[in-house]
């Protein structure tokens, strides 16, 4: 055997073994899932690693979303928002929080630009993401670890935790830990006796859309080596669970994750709650259907409950909000959406992102889900780059929560947010 063809055949294997798990675990063409659909040769491992036409026009949507995201950047290195709640249908402005600097979705929009690869440290936008960086930690309580400004909550403190845990994953910064270890501990130490959180810290109640967000903050954080304890998971996880919906509540499909448990009497569930239920498990280790025991407040008995993740993943087909508001989009078509339709689709691509390497149909699932975002978030940005929604004015010159949204939502698929990769 000559060198030369010693050195191809270790080049080879290099190049083999550099290549993302992702795209050697492939299906072969012609296989079945258990449900006896035949799979299609549509796989990662066939695609040309080189960016489509595709891409490359979400990629410049991305970019013109970025840009506009860095021109409303205030002075302090933060964003305005509306400071506020859902109240029924609508959402209720806080006295003193109209158009105010907004802590959580200054983190939001610091993601979108590391999602896009601009770090603290490089990339066009460096400068504009450590501004943001800074107005956080500057809103942090050194005491208390709480961050939260102009009246905002347990949801902004999440993201904001999150933020810090994505960015010290990066850079190893010990002043950037020693505000995520606060920001962690404040989350720990709220966690009621549901084993959840609500919209104010340790709140007797607590509801599906915001133990998402406070389970993925520590799941960031315990990635990056922060101690977060297994009793807190545990409980966190318990809580999910156990709003997950076995049977059709004669409106909407079963599978899908109720927004509140104690809530008996309103047991309400939703696509963005579904879509947040999923991630909340995913955060949590908890990837496949199974099967678990609990004990019943109300009776005492221990009760056996099956998840099947793959009935939650049909719920969100079903009630896909494009479907749910008037059928095909057309160009001309006003799309004045609420900060929950990004809410909600902001959880769904991440769910359907690891729902990929379930191994069963996930992949085609997944590659039909982002495609369809592609096609209805291109079309509602607005020509300067922005997406708008009710807590921005729908004023495409101010918004940046679904501007910032918008841009996470199309680069889930890129990977440079830990957060988002399997």
């Amino acid at each position: 055997m000559s060198r030369l063809f010693k050195f191809l055949v270790l080049a080879a294997l290099m190049l083999v073994c550099a290549a993302p798990a992702h795209q050697l675990a492939q299906r072969s063409e012609g296989g079945a899932d258990p449900h006896g659909r035949r799979e299609g040769v549509d796989t990662e491992s066939e695609k040309d690693p080189r960016p489509t036409p595709d891409d490359l026009v979400v990629k410049e949507a991305v970019e013109r979303g970025l840009r506009h995201l860095a021109r409303i950047q205030q002075n302090d290195g933060s964003w305005l928002n509306n400071i506020g709640n859902k109240l029924g249908e609508d959402y209720q402005v806080n006295p003193d929080g109209e158009w105010k600097p907004n802590v959580g979705v200054t983190a939001i929009c610091c993601m979108a630009f590391i999602a896009a690869g601009h770090t603290p440290s490089r990339g066009e936008h460096r400068l504009v993401v450590g501004r943001g960086l800074k107005f956080i930690m500057d809103s942090v309580d050194q005491q208390m670890g709480w961050i939260s400004r102009n009246g905002t909550r347990m949801y902004e403190h999440s993201f904001c935790a999150l933020l810090l845990a994505e960015v010290y994953g990066m850079t190893r910064d010990e002043v950037v830990l020693r505000h995520l270890r606060g920001a962690i501990k404040f989350i720990i130490d709220s966690q009621n006796q549901y084993g959840a959180w609500r919209y104010i810290p340790n709140q007797s109640e607590s509801d599906m859309s915001v133990c998402v967000c406070q389970l993925q903050a520590l799941r960031a954080a315990a990635n990056v080596g922060v101690n977060v304890p297994t009793k807190t998971i545990e409980d966190a996880k318990d809580y999910v669970r156990r709003s997950y919906r076995v049977r059709s509540n004669g409106l909407n499909p079963a599978g899908g994750f109720m927004y509140q448990l104690e809530r008996d009497y309103d047991p309400r569930d939703t696509f963005a709650l579904t879509a947040a239920g999923i991630v909340a498990l995913q955060s949590a280790g908890e990837y496949a259907s199974h099967t678990f025991k609990y004990t019943s407040e109300m009776t005492g008995q221990t009760m056996t409950k099956t998840i099947d993740l793959n009935k939650s993943f049909i719920y969100l087909q079903r009630l896909r909000p494009e479907t749910e508001e008037g059928g095909p989009i057309t160009p001309s078509r006003r799309w004045s959406h609420s900060y929950g339709f990004y809410y909600g689709h902001y959880y769904a691509a991440q769910a359907f992102h690891q729902y990929q390497y379930s191994g069963a149909s996930g992949l085609r699932e997944w590659q039909n889900w982002n495609r369809q975002n592609r096609v209805n978030f291109l079309k509602m940005q607005h020509d300067n780059g922005a997406w708008t929604d009710e807590i921005g004015g729908y004023n495409p010159e101010h918004n940046s929560y679904a501007t910032a949204m918008a841009c996470l939502i199309l680069n889930i698929p890129t990977g440079f947010l830990p957060v988002f990769q399997n």
